[in-house]
Protein backbone atom coordinates (compact mmCIF):
# COMPACT_ATOMS: atom_id res chain seq x y z
CA UNK A 1 0.00 0.00 0.00
CA UNK A 2 1.58 3.35 -0.78
CA UNK A 3 2.00 5.91 0.97
CA UNK A 4 -1.06 8.17 0.05
CA UNK A 5 -3.08 4.69 0.65
CA UNK A 6 -2.12 4.77 3.77
CA UNK A 7 -3.24 8.56 5.13
CA UNK A 8 -6.86 7.56 3.58
CA UNK A 9 -7.25 4.23 5.60
CA UNK A 10 -6.01 6.17 8.73
CA UNK A 11 -8.45 9.00 8.43
CA UNK A 12 -10.98 6.33 8.38
CA UNK A 13 -10.21 4.60 11.19
CA UNK A 14 -10.08 7.94 13.03
CA UNK A 15 -13.51 8.90 11.62
CA UNK A 16 -14.72 5.35 12.83
CA UNK A 17 -13.51 6.31 16.05
CA UNK A 18 -14.90 9.32 16.37
CA UNK A 19 -18.79 7.64 15.16
CA UNK A 20 -18.58 4.70 17.51
CA UNK A 21 -17.09 6.14 20.88
CA UNK A 22 -20.36 8.49 21.03
CA UNK A 23 -22.62 5.21 20.23
CA UNK A 24 -20.69 3.45 23.06
CA UNK A 25 -21.29 6.14 25.49
CA UNK A 26 -25.08 6.88 25.01
CA UNK A 27 -26.26 3.17 24.22
CA UNK A 28 -28.81 1.69 27.06
CA UNK A 29 -26.98 1.84 30.75
CA UNK A 30 -23.53 2.44 31.17
CA UNK A 31 -22.15 0.61 28.15
CA UNK A 32 -18.41 1.19 27.52
CA UNK A 33 -18.12 1.18 31.55
CA UNK A 34 -15.57 -1.70 31.10
CA UNK A 35 -11.46 -1.53 31.45
CA UNK A 36 -10.11 0.85 29.19
CA UNK A 37 -6.73 2.65 29.46
CA UNK A 38 -7.30 6.38 29.90
CA UNK A 39 -6.42 8.52 27.00
CA UNK A 40 -2.82 10.11 26.71
CA UNK A 41 -4.10 13.66 27.34
CA UNK A 42 -6.16 12.57 30.81
CA UNK A 43 -4.92 13.54 34.26
CA UNK A 44 -4.38 10.51 37.11
CA UNK A 45 -7.18 12.27 39.31
CA UNK A 46 -9.98 14.99 37.80
CA UNK A 47 -10.38 17.20 40.50
CA UNK A 48 -14.23 18.30 40.97
CA UNK A 49 -16.02 20.58 43.54
CA UNK A 50 -19.83 19.45 44.82
CA UNK A 51 -21.57 22.90 46.36
CA UNK A 52 -24.28 21.62 48.10
CA UNK A 53 -26.86 22.04 51.08
CA UNK A 54 -25.43 19.26 53.55
CA UNK A 55 -26.71 21.13 56.36
CA UNK A 56 -30.04 23.44 56.83
CA UNK A 57 -33.57 23.50 55.24
CA UNK A 58 -32.92 21.73 52.10
CA UNK A 59 -30.18 19.31 52.99
CA UNK A 60 -33.44 16.32 52.99
CA UNK A 61 -32.04 16.83 49.11
CA UNK A 62 -28.77 18.11 49.07
CA UNK A 63 -27.65 14.72 51.27
CA UNK A 64 -29.24 12.36 48.82
CA UNK A 65 -27.89 13.97 45.98
CA UNK A 66 -24.59 13.84 46.88
CA UNK A 67 -24.74 10.44 47.92
CA UNK A 68 -25.99 9.57 44.54
CA UNK A 69 -22.80 11.37 43.02
CA UNK A 70 -20.75 9.43 45.67
CA UNK A 71 -22.21 5.93 44.09
CA UNK A 72 -21.63 7.14 40.10
CA UNK A 73 -17.90 7.71 41.10
CA UNK A 74 -17.14 4.83 43.00
CA UNK A 75 -18.97 3.19 39.39
CA UNK A 76 -16.42 4.76 37.32
CA UNK A 77 -13.72 4.01 39.48
CA UNK A 78 -14.36 0.26 40.22
CA UNK A 79 -14.99 -0.33 36.19
CA UNK A 80 -11.84 1.81 34.90
CA UNK A 81 -14.72 3.91 33.01
CA UNK A 82 -11.71 6.17 32.39
CA UNK A 83 -8.88 3.88 32.52
CA UNK A 84 -6.37 4.89 35.47
CA UNK A 85 -7.99 8.38 35.76
CA UNK A 86 -10.47 8.58 38.74
CA UNK A 87 -12.47 11.94 39.58
CA UNK A 88 -12.03 13.31 42.83
CA UNK A 89 -14.84 15.04 44.59
CA UNK A 90 -14.39 18.06 47.21
CA UNK A 91 -17.75 17.74 49.08
CA UNK A 92 -18.75 21.57 50.52
CA UNK A 93 -21.82 22.27 52.65
CA UNK A 94 -23.07 25.67 51.22
CA UNK A 95 -26.17 25.28 54.10
CA UNK A 96 -28.96 26.18 51.46
CA UNK A 97 -27.84 29.82 52.14
CA UNK A 98 -27.38 31.51 48.24
CA UNK A 99 -24.47 33.79 49.93
CA UNK A 100 -22.90 30.65 51.32
CA UNK A 101 -22.88 29.11 47.90
CA UNK A 102 -21.98 32.12 45.99
CA UNK A 103 -18.56 32.25 48.13
CA UNK A 104 -17.28 28.64 47.91
CA UNK A 105 -17.92 28.59 43.83
CA UNK A 106 -15.89 31.96 43.88
CA UNK A 107 -13.37 30.39 45.94
CA UNK A 108 -13.53 27.29 43.61
CA UNK A 109 -13.23 29.34 40.86
CA UNK A 110 -10.54 31.49 42.04
CA UNK A 111 -8.30 28.66 42.99
CA UNK A 112 -8.07 26.76 39.48
CA UNK A 113 -8.12 23.37 41.60
CA UNK A 114 -11.39 22.18 39.76
CA UNK A 115 -12.39 20.92 36.07
CA UNK A 116 -15.92 21.16 36.96
CA UNK A 117 -18.78 22.28 40.04
CA UNK A 118 -21.78 19.86 40.48
CA UNK A 119 -24.24 22.72 42.05
CA UNK A 120 -27.04 22.93 44.63
CA UNK A 121 -30.30 22.57 44.77
CA UNK A 122 -32.02 25.68 45.34
CA UNK A 123 -32.59 27.95 42.49
CA UNK A 124 -31.71 30.63 45.09
CA UNK A 125 -28.15 29.01 45.28
CA UNK A 126 -27.95 28.71 40.66
CA UNK A 127 -28.77 32.06 40.86
CA UNK A 128 -25.68 33.47 42.40
CA UNK A 129 -23.39 30.51 41.25
CA UNK A 130 -24.02 30.28 38.16
CA UNK A 131 -22.43 33.45 36.91
CA UNK A 132 -19.71 32.35 39.00
CA UNK A 133 -18.95 29.77 37.29
CA UNK A 134 -19.63 30.96 33.55
CA UNK A 135 -17.51 33.94 34.16
CA UNK A 136 -14.73 32.25 35.65
CA UNK A 137 -15.47 29.19 32.56
CA UNK A 138 -15.83 26.21 34.61
CA UNK A 139 -18.50 23.93 34.34
CA UNK A 140 -21.00 23.71 36.46
CA UNK A 141 -23.58 21.13 36.49
CA UNK A 142 -26.82 21.70 38.86
CA UNK A 143 -29.90 19.34 40.26
CA UNK A 144 -32.81 20.44 40.53
CA UNK A 145 -32.28 23.82 40.69
CA UNK A 146 -35.72 24.11 38.78
CA UNK A 147 -36.75 28.04 38.03
CA UNK A 148 -35.85 29.91 34.90
CA UNK A 149 -32.68 32.25 34.66
CA UNK A 150 -30.11 29.65 35.64
CA UNK A 151 -28.39 28.19 32.76
CA UNK A 152 -27.75 31.00 31.48
CA UNK A 153 -24.71 30.33 29.41
CA UNK A 154 -22.26 27.61 27.63
CA UNK A 155 -20.66 26.82 30.86
CA UNK A 156 -23.57 26.33 33.04
CA UNK A 157 -26.01 22.62 32.76
CA UNK A 158 -28.62 21.23 34.43
CA UNK A 159 -28.93 17.37 35.47
CA UNK A 160 -32.79 18.13 35.83
CA UNK A 161 -35.86 19.15 34.14
CA UNK A 162 -37.56 21.72 34.68
CA UNK A 163 -41.17 21.42 36.59
CA UNK A 164 -42.60 23.57 34.18
CA UNK A 165 -41.78 21.54 31.43
CA UNK A 166 -43.70 18.83 32.45
CA UNK A 167 -45.67 19.60 35.67
CA UNK A 168 -48.59 19.49 32.61
CA UNK A 169 -48.95 15.65 33.41
CA UNK A 170 -51.00 16.18 37.06
CA UNK A 171 -53.79 18.14 35.07
CA UNK A 172 -54.30 15.18 33.06
CA UNK A 173 -54.21 13.51 35.92
CA UNK A 174 -56.36 15.50 38.53
CA UNK A 175 -58.83 15.69 35.19
CA UNK A 176 -58.85 12.27 34.80
CA UNK A 177 -60.58 12.02 38.27
CA UNK A 178 -63.27 14.28 37.56
CA UNK A 179 -61.45 17.34 39.12
CA UNK A 180 -62.83 20.88 38.40
CA UNK A 181 -61.28 23.33 40.72
CA UNK A 182 -57.66 23.45 42.81
CA UNK A 183 -56.65 25.39 45.59
CA UNK A 184 -52.67 26.65 45.94
CA UNK A 185 -50.99 26.55 49.29
CA UNK A 186 -46.82 27.23 48.50
CA UNK A 187 -43.82 28.41 49.44
CA UNK A 188 -43.51 32.12 47.95
CA UNK A 189 -39.59 31.86 48.57
CA UNK A 190 -39.10 29.38 46.18
CA UNK A 191 -38.99 30.22 42.86
CA UNK A 192 -39.78 27.38 40.99
CA UNK A 193 -42.95 27.17 43.07
CA UNK A 194 -44.04 30.38 42.55
CA UNK A 195 -43.93 29.37 39.11
CA UNK A 196 -45.68 26.19 39.36
CA UNK A 197 -48.58 28.48 41.09
CA UNK A 198 -48.55 30.34 37.96
CA UNK A 199 -48.65 27.23 35.41
CA UNK A 200 -51.57 25.82 37.44
CA UNK A 201 -53.42 28.66 36.70
CA UNK A 202 -53.42 27.65 33.08
CA UNK A 203 -55.11 24.88 33.87
CA UNK A 204 -58.91 26.12 33.11
CA UNK A 205 -57.95 26.42 29.50
CA UNK A 206 -56.25 23.39 29.74
CA UNK A 207 -57.91 20.71 31.47
CA UNK A 208 -60.84 23.23 32.60
CA UNK A 209 -59.48 23.24 36.32
CA UNK A 210 -60.28 26.70 38.13
CA UNK A 211 -58.23 28.13 40.84
CA UNK A 212 -60.68 29.01 43.67
CA UNK A 213 -58.12 29.55 46.34
CA UNK A 214 -54.04 30.58 46.43
CA UNK A 215 -52.07 31.06 50.03
CA UNK A 216 -48.34 31.48 50.09
CA UNK A 217 -45.90 30.82 53.30
CA UNK A 218 -42.56 31.37 53.58
CA UNK A 219 -40.72 28.07 53.55
CA UNK A 220 -39.86 28.47 57.57
CA UNK A 221 -43.37 28.23 58.39
CA UNK A 222 -44.19 25.17 60.01
CA UNK A 223 -47.90 25.52 61.00
CA UNK A 224 -50.26 25.76 58.08
CA UNK A 225 -53.61 25.51 60.05
CA UNK A 226 -54.83 28.96 59.33
CA UNK A 227 -53.99 29.20 55.41
CA UNK A 228 -55.39 25.68 55.15
CA UNK A 229 -58.72 26.99 56.89
CA UNK A 230 -59.07 29.63 54.04
CA UNK A 231 -58.50 26.97 51.59
CA UNK A 232 -60.55 24.52 52.67
CA UNK A 233 -63.62 26.81 53.14
CA UNK A 234 -63.54 27.30 49.25
CA UNK A 235 -64.12 24.23 48.71
CA UNK A 236 -61.74 22.85 45.96
CA UNK A 237 -62.05 19.35 44.57
CA UNK A 238 -58.13 19.00 44.86
CA UNK A 239 -55.38 20.61 46.57
CA UNK A 240 -51.79 21.71 45.34
CA UNK A 241 -49.33 21.52 48.21
CA UNK A 242 -45.49 23.04 47.06
CA UNK A 243 -43.51 23.16 50.27
CA UNK A 244 -40.11 22.23 50.84
CA UNK A 245 -38.87 18.76 52.92
CA UNK A 246 -40.91 17.65 56.03
CA UNK A 247 -43.42 20.67 56.79
CA UNK A 248 -44.85 18.45 53.49
CA UNK A 249 -46.23 15.97 56.30
CA UNK A 250 -47.04 18.49 58.71
CA UNK A 251 -49.72 20.47 56.15
CA UNK A 252 -50.99 16.97 54.89
CA UNK A 253 -52.15 15.95 58.21
CA UNK A 254 -53.63 19.70 58.83
CA UNK A 255 -55.44 19.04 55.42
CA UNK A 256 -57.15 15.93 56.69
CA UNK A 257 -57.80 17.45 60.05
CA UNK A 258 -59.56 20.77 58.68
CA UNK A 259 -61.98 17.94 56.91
CA UNK A 260 -60.15 17.78 53.21
CA UNK A 261 -60.57 14.53 51.66
CA UNK A 262 -59.86 15.37 48.16
CA UNK A 263 -56.49 14.42 45.79
CA UNK A 264 -53.33 16.83 46.62
CA UNK A 265 -50.80 17.29 44.28
CA UNK A 266 -47.37 17.96 45.54
CA UNK A 267 -43.47 17.81 43.95
CA UNK A 268 -41.04 15.39 44.37
CA UNK A 269 -40.36 17.24 47.85
CA UNK A 270 -42.94 14.42 49.01
CA UNK A 271 -40.33 12.06 48.27
CA UNK A 272 -37.90 9.83 50.07
CA UNK A 273 -39.99 9.19 52.98
CA UNK A 274 -40.27 13.03 53.25
CA UNK A 275 -44.27 12.21 54.30
CA UNK A 276 -43.82 8.95 55.87
CA UNK A 277 -44.26 11.07 59.13
CA UNK A 278 -48.12 11.92 57.77
CA UNK A 279 -49.03 8.15 57.63
CA UNK A 280 -52.49 7.48 56.45
CA UNK A 281 -52.94 11.40 56.20
CA UNK A 282 -50.75 11.18 53.35
CA UNK A 283 -52.57 9.16 51.13
CA UNK A 284 -53.79 10.32 48.33
CA UNK A 285 -51.10 12.75 47.46
CA UNK A 286 -49.28 12.50 44.35
CA UNK A 287 -46.25 14.10 42.53
CA UNK A 288 -44.48 13.88 38.90
CA UNK A 289 -40.91 12.49 38.84
CA UNK A 290 -38.05 11.53 36.65
CA UNK A 291 -37.19 8.79 38.99
CA UNK A 292 -38.65 6.15 41.93
CA UNK A 293 -37.31 3.80 43.74
CA UNK A 294 -39.95 1.40 42.71
CA UNK A 295 -38.73 2.10 38.77
CA UNK A 296 -37.99 -1.55 37.29
CA UNK A 297 -35.80 -0.63 34.53
CA UNK A 298 -32.43 -1.95 34.98
CA UNK A 299 -30.49 1.14 35.31
CA UNK A 300 -32.33 2.26 37.78
CA UNK A 301 -32.57 -1.17 39.77
CA UNK A 302 -29.12 -1.32 39.72
CA UNK A 303 -28.53 2.31 40.84
CA UNK A 304 -30.92 1.38 43.79
CA UNK A 305 -29.18 -1.56 44.78
CA UNK A 306 -25.60 -0.40 44.64
CA UNK A 307 -27.00 2.74 46.74
CA UNK A 308 -28.65 0.83 49.19
CA UNK A 309 -25.62 -1.44 50.03
CA UNK A 310 -23.56 2.02 50.42
CA UNK A 311 -26.06 3.32 52.68
CA UNK A 312 -27.61 0.78 55.18
CA UNK A 313 -30.62 0.05 53.22
CA UNK A 314 -31.40 3.69 52.54
CA UNK A 315 -33.61 3.87 49.41
CA UNK A 316 -32.59 6.38 46.98
CA UNK A 317 -35.18 9.54 46.26
CA UNK A 318 -34.77 12.06 42.77
CA UNK A 319 -32.54 14.04 44.20
CA UNK A 320 -29.94 11.10 44.65
CA UNK A 321 -30.73 9.76 41.45
CA UNK A 322 -30.21 13.32 39.60
CA UNK A 323 -26.37 13.40 41.37
CA UNK A 324 -26.05 9.99 39.78
CA UNK A 325 -27.05 10.92 36.78
CA UNK A 326 -24.71 14.45 36.60
CA UNK A 327 -21.60 12.66 37.27
CA UNK A 328 -22.46 10.49 35.15
CA UNK A 329 -22.71 13.09 32.18
CA UNK A 330 -19.57 14.26 33.44
CA UNK A 331 -17.49 11.25 33.39
CA UNK A 332 -19.10 10.78 29.95
CA UNK A 333 -18.15 14.59 29.29
CA UNK A 334 -14.70 13.83 30.18
CA UNK A 335 -14.10 10.31 28.02
CA UNK A 336 -15.66 12.21 24.99
CA UNK A 337 -12.66 15.03 25.33
CA UNK A 338 -10.15 13.15 26.31
CA UNK A 339 -8.78 15.65 28.12
CA UNK A 340 -10.03 16.98 31.81
CA UNK A 341 -9.30 21.38 31.20
CA UNK A 342 -12.50 23.20 32.28
CA UNK A 343 -12.87 24.34 28.91
CA UNK A 344 -12.46 20.54 27.40
CA UNK A 345 -15.24 19.61 29.49
CA UNK A 346 -17.43 22.12 28.61
CA UNK A 347 -16.84 20.64 24.75
CA UNK A 348 -17.62 17.23 26.04
CA UNK A 349 -21.04 18.31 28.48
CA UNK A 350 -22.65 19.85 25.39
CA UNK A 351 -21.31 16.80 22.63
CA UNK A 352 -22.84 14.63 25.60
CA UNK A 353 -26.08 16.50 25.63
CA UNK A 354 -26.39 16.39 21.83
CA UNK A 355 -26.20 12.44 22.09
CA UNK A 356 -28.03 11.65 25.03
CA UNK A 357 -27.57 8.49 27.40
CA UNK A 358 -29.53 6.40 29.93
CA UNK A 359 -29.26 7.09 33.23
CA UNK A 360 -31.12 5.93 36.79
CA UNK A 361 -33.56 9.07 35.64
CA UNK A 362 -34.35 6.92 32.22
CA UNK A 363 -33.58 7.74 28.40
CA UNK A 364 -32.21 11.07 28.95
CA UNK A 365 -33.03 13.51 26.31
CA UNK A 366 -31.37 17.28 26.25
CA UNK A 367 -32.74 20.96 25.55
CA UNK A 368 -29.40 22.28 25.04
CA UNK A 369 -27.77 22.15 28.03
CA UNK A 370 -30.60 20.58 30.81
CA UNK A 371 -31.88 17.69 31.26
CA UNK A 372 -35.90 17.15 29.35
CA UNK A 373 -38.16 15.06 30.32
CA UNK A 374 -40.57 13.33 27.94
CA UNK A 375 -42.48 10.60 29.72
CA UNK A 376 -42.89 12.13 33.65
CA UNK A 377 -43.57 9.06 36.29
CA UNK A 378 -46.32 10.34 38.72
CA UNK A 379 -46.11 8.51 41.67
CA UNK A 380 -48.56 8.11 44.91
CA UNK A 381 -47.97 7.80 48.37
CA UNK A 382 -50.50 5.16 49.38
CA UNK A 383 -49.99 5.94 53.47
CA UNK A 384 -47.05 2.86 53.76
CA UNK A 385 -44.55 3.28 50.05
CA UNK A 386 -44.51 5.22 46.83
CA UNK A 387 -46.29 3.56 44.24
CA UNK A 388 -46.33 4.70 40.44
CA UNK A 389 -49.89 5.27 38.61
CA UNK A 390 -50.63 6.14 35.52
CA UNK A 391 -51.73 9.82 34.84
Amino acid sequence: MNRRGRHVVARRAALAVGILLPAMLTACGHEGAGPGAASAGLPAVVKVVSINAQTGQVSFAGIPATRGAQVAVDEITRTKFLGDTTIEVKYLDSTGTPQTAAGLAAQAVASRQYSAILGGILTTEAFTVAPIAQKGKVPVIFTQSNGDGVVIGDYTFRATASFTRYYDVMGTYLRNKGVKTIALLYNSDVASYQELATLIGSWTAKFGISVVADKSVVSSTQDFTAPIASLVSAKPDAVAKFLLGTANATALQQLRQAGFDGPVIATNSDSGGNIAGAGSAGAGAAWPTDFSSAQTDRVATDFTAAYKAKFNGAAPNPYAAEGYDAVWWLARAIKVAGRATPADIQRGLVFVAKMGFTGATGPITFDGNEFTLRTPKVVAWDGRAERLVKP
